[in-house]
């Protein structure tokens, strides 16, 4: 009987001990991540032909998610199988942005696939290119958006300035959100300079270059219902 007592108690210690692994290892294992959330949104005009950028806003939780793996736009007019898919710049805060033209009028279905942090997400949004009404017939007024991009002479090491004029229907378009963006030629990876307004319709702002080489230049206007952009070349020596 005593050697029955032992082993009884002996067993009643073990299970103690694997209950007790148990419902640490339960613990370490009850942390789930933080679900992430992307949205999409269209800066442009919704027109055939007529270019505009495609945003994706990336969080985690409270959290902008700035380091994405991978974010790619998926492009599709509805009832069709053929698809684009565009790779995303980050531009901060965030966001991650891709021009694109559509070329037709029509419907069309556009996703973002973001993956981020061994998460991915694929938010999606329907697009619709109008018909063009016939001449006369738009109940809303055309406007004309002018961009004149001056730069001075752009060494690497060093800062240069960067102007732009920008007029609406020929007159000065003043109090617009203006921003620089620079990438070098074939590189994934852009950086914004916001330009500050004089009040004339003239937004400037001094632009860094560490190494020489060909980048572009996209100068990007926003107020209101306007969203235009141009796009140049520049040579850093």
């Amino acid at each position: 009987m005593k050697k029955i007592y032992m082993c009884s108690a002996l067993l009643v210690m073990l299970a103690g001990c694997q209950q007790t692994d148990m419902q640490e290892d339960k613990e370490v294992n009850s942390a789930v991540p933080e679900s992430m959330e992307a949205s999409i949104a269209i800066k442009g005009t919704l027109d055939e032909g007529k270019e505009v950028i495609l945003e994706t806003t990336v969080k985690q939780g409270s959290q902008l998610v700035n380091e994405a793996d991978e974010v790619l736009f998926e492009v599709r007019k509805s009832g069709h199988d053929k698809r684009d898919m565009l790779e995303a710049k980050n531009t901060g805060s965030g966001k991650y942005q891709v021009m694109h033209t559509f070329t037709e009028q029509g419907k069309y279905i556009v996703v973002a696939h973001v993956t981020a942090k061994g998460l991915h997400v694929m938010p999606e949004k329907e697009v619709v290119i109008p018909e063009h009404e016939a001449q006369g017939a738009s109940i809303h007024p055309s406007t004309d958006v002018s961009i004149e991009f001056q730069s001075n002479p752009v060494k690497a090491g060093s800062s240069s300035m960067f102007a732009a004029t920008v007029k609406l229907d020929g007159k000065p378009l003043t109090n617009a959100d203006v921003n620089f963006e620079v990438w070098k030629d074939g590189s994934e990876e852009s950086h914004f300079t916001k330009a500050e307004d004089d009040g004339n319709g003239r937004y400037e702002n001094k632009v860094s270059f560490v190494e020489a080489g060909t980048y572009k230049v996209q100068v990007h206007v926003e107020k209101d219902e306007v969203h235009e952009h141009q796009l140049q070349t520049i040579q850093v020596n």
